[in-house]
């Protein structure tokens, strides 16, 4: 046994000593050590004191110190002895050690004197090394191989460093169970005279301490536990080295051990006890591992639907490992087990890609897609927690199989339902926000902007409440973005500008709370024709396209910026590479729109004044056909262009003004009257930007813009740095025989496969010739194909 091979004090001094000799002192001499056995109390004072004779043991019987007056005499007599040298007393527990130090000036030693740091165990190790290594060579024994040492660090982390386990793990790594056993009895004898209740050992039960979780954890039938500094004075907890403390492994193992020899029938309450203070301090994740661990499926299906939305704001990782490990989930009634991977990978694209499936299912006829819609229908009708859950579920999953009107539409129900139980049942800020966040990306993404941005407001404010920053910086940057794309970009700004100081604050998915503000951001660069800015947050972006919902709004940009670079054309064939590459995921309406937005703007910019098909339908395409027509020399269409549909955004209304009075007053650069000039001023004053002007840049406009102040030096330098390109309206395309019946395929309304089919040809054939197809219609949809080759008679 290790304990039995331990040098004397002389020979091998306690390795905490020096420590505790070069803390500041007031050149007491007497040295007051109270601390439990297994720490070497004596080895301690004896090195203190220079010898045994002058230590004293100073014990407790029953509860009573022994001769406390007796003790004082001895001290003092010590003291005054004409040697003048130092004094150790070696005091039990319950010693009134404030008696000693009042007569006699004194320093007193704890637990956390004599606990020894990683390096004094690795000192330890090195001499009693040394000791065996001189005491086999004196026996002439030859031991054999060893098993492989413990690290300090190992050590230091199952023992925390007392003494005498620490030196039994030294001398025999696999000693785990001796050092054990020599922990136990000398722990229960120093805590016994004040936990006769256990409230001290329950401590053992804690998987981590800081003040907030000890406050918080109060299981019923115990009495309040130490305060973690109080835990520490007692050597239960021990400074892990970044300001906070950690249990020793084999200390946890006797405190249990206690609890469930005193009070077995309070474990399962103190379990219990352990999982609210963590919950109730925001280590939801703690819980949900501890409950995987002990394999309690009811349970960890309890936690998920009481802390889902905690989970997917702060800890998506802890959420995906209960979900793959829960052999079944319920919610509600209904079995969601199929579609919780699907809706981590909406949920949590910085953790698993999102893609689509290449086809959407049959929502009419899908069985689950039903049974969510029946559950969530009957669950409305008393809105509660898993009523929130389920429709979340449903929402969100929705969106993964590319069923975005469905989405929108179960969003609308979700948003009633959380209108209801916010009013009548206890729902968390932060259960709250995130559902409004989950809702109002679906709406969102089905391009319903206006209920889009009422659900993300009140989403803002309920993660506001719960102080969820990672949910606050997501909503904000949802916000900016779908504000650039209402065309209001005073309110993108204000929003991108809530974004950055919650997000400082964000540890983990970062990416995901940052990327709808990062690709608003650029937009914003964009309305100032900054490209630098811009490339500064496209650097820092995803480069792959498929790293969150809104691929498309980050596809836009990119084709944006390359269209203000002069490389229109190349933006223009990246979309109609999207499409063929990504048929489902492109077919988010808002997708749909962003992306034809994006394809015929950098049409334009290359100088093809073809006509832009499904104008009347999109503010952004009816302002292009109007430019279009202007720089065509034709202001009666263009006027026409402007009355569909209704802008109500800032920059559509500002921009379909100036084209409006350029179209009625036939001005020129060389002809304009100023009375016109000034009301072209007054119009871009309130809300306009200067990439609004880059299409009158085109016709030779910004010289005159200058002058009236319109722009500035530097706005001019950016609108001349933009590419002049030759105007030219294209004829109708040559089609070949293969491009002309893949066109009345699609005017019959046939899908991809279904054309493959149709002609014995294989889908990659049919996708090159859609491909070759749409780029001559100056297309870059299938609906905008069937429309341009109306328009060129084909």
């Amino acid at each position: 046994m290790a304990l039995l091979s331990l040098p004397e004090p002389d020979a091998l001094p306690h390795p905490a000593l020096p420590r505790f000799l070069a803390s500041p002192d007031a050149g007491e001499r007497l040295l007051v050590v109270r601390t439990p056995a297994g720490t070497e109390a004596q080895r301690f004072a004896h090195g203190w004191a220079g010898g045994p004779d002058r230590v004293l043991p100073w014990p407790v019987l029953n509860g009573q110190a022994v001769d406390t007056d007796e003790i004082i005499r001895r001290v003092g007599a010590l003291l005054y002895d004409p040697d003048a040298g130092r004094v150790a007393v070696v005091a039990d527990q319950g010693a009134p050690v404030g008696r000693l130090a009042a007569a006699f000036p004194a320093r007193i030693a704890g637990p956390r004197d004599l606990l020894l740091t990683e390096g004094e165990i690795l000192s330890l190790a090195s001499r009693l090394a040394a000791h065996r290594a001189r005491e086999a060579a004196l026996a002439g024994d030859h031991p054999g191989r060893p098993p492989l040492p413990l690290t300090p660090r190992r050590i230091h982390l199952k023992t925390g460093g007392w003494f005498l386990p620490a030196a039994i793990l030294i001398a025999d790594p696999l000693g785990v169970q001796t050092a054990r056993q020599s922990l136990f009895s000398a722990l229960m004898r120093w805590l016994h005279p004040q936990d006769v209740d256990g409230s001290i050992s329950q401590a053992g039960f804690l998987p981590q301490f800081t003040e907030e979780v000890i406050d918080a954890f109060r299981p019923e039938g115990f009495g309040a536990m130490p305060s973690a500094r109080g835990l520490e004075s007692l050597g239960l907890l021990v400074r892990d080295g970044t300001g906070g403390w950690f249990m020793p492994w084999l200390v946890r193992d006797c405190l249990r051990d206690a609890i469930q020899e005193s009070h077995p029938h309070r474990v399962d309450e103190l379990n219990r006890a352990v999982d609210r203070a963590l919950a109730a301090t925001g280590h939801i994740g703690a819980v949900v591992e501890r409950t995987v661990d002990a394999r309690d499926w009811n349970r960890l299906e309890d936690l998920l639907l009481e802390h889902w939305a905690d989970l997917f704001v702060w800890n998506e990782p802890a959420l995906a490992s209960a979900v793959s490990s829960l052999p079944r989930a319920r919610v509600g009634g209904v079995d969601v087990t199929g579609f919780m991977p699907g809706l981590l990978s909406v949920t949590d694209p910085d953790t698993v890609p999102f893609t689509l499936p290449a086809h959407r299912p049959d929502y009419d006829r899908d069985e689950g897609l039903q049974g969510l819609r029946a559950g969530t229908t009957r669950l409305y009708r008393t809105p509660d927690r898993p009523a929130l859950a389920l429709g979340t579920i449903e929402v969100a999953y929705l969106r993964r199989v590319g069923l975005f009107t469905e989405s929108a539409d179960a969003a609308v129900r979700l948003n009633v339902a959380l209108s209801a139980a916010l009013s009548s049942a206890p729902v968390r800020p932060v259960m709250a926000g995130f559902v409004g966040l989950q809702a109002g990306i679906s709406l969102h993404l089905a391009d319903r902007l206006a209920e889009a941005k009422t659900t993300y407001e009140k989403a803002f404010h309920w993660a506001m409440r719960g102080s969820a920053e990672p949910l606050i910086a997501e909503v904000a940057g949802k916000l900016a973005l779908l504000s650039i794309q209402q065309g209001n970009t005073d309110r993108a700004r204000f929003w991108v500008a809530k974004v950055d100081e919650p997000l400082a604050k964000v540890r983990v998915a970062r990416n995901v709370a940052a990327f709808a503000a990062d690709v608003a951001r650029a937009h914003l660069a964009l309305t100032d024709l900054d490209i630098v800015a811009a490339h500064a947050v496209l650097d820092r972006m995803p480069p792959d396209l498929d790293t969150d919902e809104f691929w498309a709004s980050h596809a836009a940009l990119l084709v944006r910026t390359a269209s203000y670079e002069g490389r229109g054309a190349d933006g223009a064939r990246w979309v109609l590479g999207w499409r063929h590459e990504r048929p489902a995921a492109a077919q988010s309406p808002l997708g749909k729109r962003i992306l034809s937005e994006a394809f015929h703007a950098a049409r334009i910019s290359t100088g093809d004044l073809t006509v832009v098909p499904g104008w009347d339908r999109s503010q952004e395409l009816a302002d292009l056909e109007a430019l279009r027509c202007l720089l065509k020399g034709d202001p009666d269409a263009a006027l026409r262009a402007l009355r569909v549909p209704e802008r109500t955004g800032q920059r559509h209304r500002n921009l379909s003004a100036l084209i409006g009075v350029l179209a009625r007053t036939r001005s020129t650069p060389d002809t304009v009257p100023e009375t016109v000039v000034r009301h072209l001023v007054s119009i871009h004053h309130y809300g306009g930007e200067l990439a609004d002007l880059s299409g009158f840049h085109t016709l030779g406009w910004t010289p005159v813009f200058r002058r009236a102040g319109l722009v500035d030096d530097a706005g001019v330098a950016r609108l001349q740095q933009l590419a002049r390109p030759s105007l030219v309206e294209r004829e109708a395309p040559a089609l070949t025989a293969r491009e002309r019946e893949v066109l009345q395929s699609l005017q019959a309304g046939m899908t991809r496969r279904e054309i493959a089919a149709s002609t014995y040809r294989s889908e990659n054939t049919i996708k090159g010739q859609i491909r070759s197809l749409y780029a001559k219609l100056g297309a870059s949809s299938a609906a905008e194909a069937v429309e341009q080759a109306r328009h060129f008679g084909l």
